[in-house]
């Protein structure tokens, strides 16, 4: 299980273009597009920068400010060399850039906002044939690729792993099998932009679980099936909490919609789902009677083919806005999510209360291994429940992260 990366160093997002770009009309859209934000060129002024009283330094760099974050800008226009090579490099500091205001949902909010947007504008403006984003404190091959792995290698164009955010061209869209598939990529963030170009974002935290190959990698760099490329990792075994309950039990399902399978399930994109198992083996909502999925009994074969199993079966009354489960994990023990009445809760109700970033299926999934043990009991299930009852309580949700991370992680 992967620890949250530390955010340090800088984060550098990267213009590549196939043909030399004119220099004069680079700078002026560049901070044209600046100025229209609020951008400042110092710290301390309260109007936005003039485009045309601002002086590049020697090299061709400039910093701009909002509040009290800096962005720097360098221009790499004259030691242009192609037949791709960068024009333009925006940087800012990685040190908490990343601040999910948890009332917006799947939006960045604060330093994160002000940068990915600045990176969206500049692309549409600037057209470049491909944007990569790296950061080299943190590159190091372990903990993400190094930064060559997302830079372009020569004609034709190569990458050996996708960047945290990258926005690629439409000849490099048609390259990764064209605009439904890209736009289809199992990713955090995907956006077709004004100008043709996909803006597509991996991850929320830049480069979390990025020691292997993301889903996206495998999709739309290996080609393989959606299917397949969300698969759960090679070390994770399914079975489904629900394979053992009689009709007419009740429990508490974690669900994501069908559109939304990817390896790793953000905390946003989870819904608590009170479910009955009915006389068909389906689960239905226990308080609409609606179908939610298939109970999975049948756990052989590849990880896709049991994933699909969840909706092989859907009845004709069905609604079309279909959901999965994201606790199909044989570390989810049954008790996790049984309820003895519709107004009880379970170990899967209380950790879905939790007010915290730290990822709930992997906090479940850890919790699920220590119940294997052959010594946990039903005294031990109660005591879990009471610790997450309490931390449920508390106000300190720094301290509550912190005690997640090195008590039950």
């Amino acid at each position: 299980m992967s620890n949250p990366i530390k955010q340090e160093g800088s984060v550098f997002a990267s213009f590549h273009s196939d043909e030399q770009p004119i220099r004069a009309g680079v700078i002026d859209r560049t901070l044209s597009i600046c100025a229209e934000m609020g951008l400042t060129e110092h710290a301390t002024d309260s109007e936005p920068l003039s485009p045309e009283d601002v002086t590049l330094s020697e090299k061709g760099r400039i910093s701009v400010h909002s509040e009290n974050r800096e962005i720097r800008l360098r221009f790499r226009l004259d030691d242009w060399s192609g037949p791709i090579d960068t024009m333009l490099n925006v940087s800012v500091d990685a040190n908490r850039l990343v601040e999910v205001d948890r009332s917006s949902g799947d939006a960045y909010t604060g330093p994160a906002q002000l940068f990915v947007e600045l990176i969206r504008r500049l692309a549409v403006e600037l057209d470049p044939f491909y944007v990569s984003t790296f950061n080299r404190a943190i590159m190091d091959g372990e903990i993400a690729p190094t930064p060559k792995a997302v830079l372009p290698a020569e004609t034709p164009f190569e990458l050996r792993r996708l960047p945290w955010l990258g926005i690629y061209s439409e000849p490099l869209i048609e390259q990764f099998g064209g605009c439904e598939r890209v736009l289809d990529a199992p990713a955090w963030k995907v956006e077709k932009l004004e100008n043709g170009s996909i803006f597509i974002v991996t991850t929320r935290i830049p480069w979390e679980d990025y020691g292997s190959k993301h889903p996206a990698d495998r999709y739309l760099l290996d080609g393989v099936d959606r299917a397949d490329a969300v698969s759960p990792p090679s070390d994770v075994t399914l079975s489904d909490p629900f394979a053992s309950f009689d009709p007419d039990a009740i429990g508490t399902d974690v669900c994501v919609h069908r559109d939304d399978i990817v390896s790793e399930f953000a905390n946003e994109d989870l819904r608590l789902v009170p479910v009955r198992v009915d006389e068909h083996r389906n689960l239905r909502h226990l308080d609409t009677g609606t179908f939610v999925r298939n109970v999975v009994t049948d756990t052989t074969g590849d990880k896709a083919d049991i994933v699909k199993r969840m909706l092989s079966d859907i009845p004709a009354t069905a609604e079309d806005d279909l959901y999965v489960s994201a606790l199909l994990r044989d570390v989810i023990p049954p008790s996790f999510v049984r309820l003895d009445d519709p107004e009880a809760e379970n170990v899967v109700t209380k950790v879905m209360d939790l007010d915290t970033t730290v990822s709930k299926i992997k906090l479940l999934a850890s919790l699920g291994r220590v119940a294997q043990q052959d010594d946990f009991t039903a005294d031990d299930l109660d005591s879990m429940e009471g610790a997450l009852d309490t931390l449920n309580e508390l106000d300190d949700t720094e301290n509550i992260e912190q005690y997640i991370r090195e008590r039950l992680l």
